[in-house]
């Protein structure tokens, strides 16, 4: 779970994923990405293998949830939880990465 602003989206041709580069605002859970806190101005580059999902805006801030791909990016499948970020939501947030994952790795 991360917040960030789009710097840049390239969508590629038809048969290869597209890609987006964020500017990390936090970071809440890292499941992995290997990013160090504090990660605020970290760039992350999100693959996106859908070309038309999730609508991705330059310049706008949103709250993502993708996964890890099996290559260790990080990947932004059409089923991945995008919504745009407002500031207000910082504390719900933060109450996220201070609760323990209970899943499995």
């Amino acid at each position: 779970v991360l917040t960030g602003t789009v710097k840049s989206v390239s969508r590629g041709p038809p048969q290869e994923p597209g890609w987006a580069v964020l500017s990390v605002l936090s970071l809440y859970k890292t499941g992995g990405l290997g990013i160090p806190q504090p990660a605020k101005g970290a760039t992350l580059r999100l693959q996106l293998p859908c070309r038309l999902c999730p609508a991705l805006k330059k310049g706008s801030s949103y709250i993502l949830m993708g996964r890890l791909g099996a290559d260790g990016e990080a990947l932004l499948p059409p089923d991945a939880f995008v919504v745009p970020y407002r500031p207000q939501q910082q504390q719900v947030l933060g109450n996220l990465s201070k609760r323990p994952c209970r899943g499995t790795p």
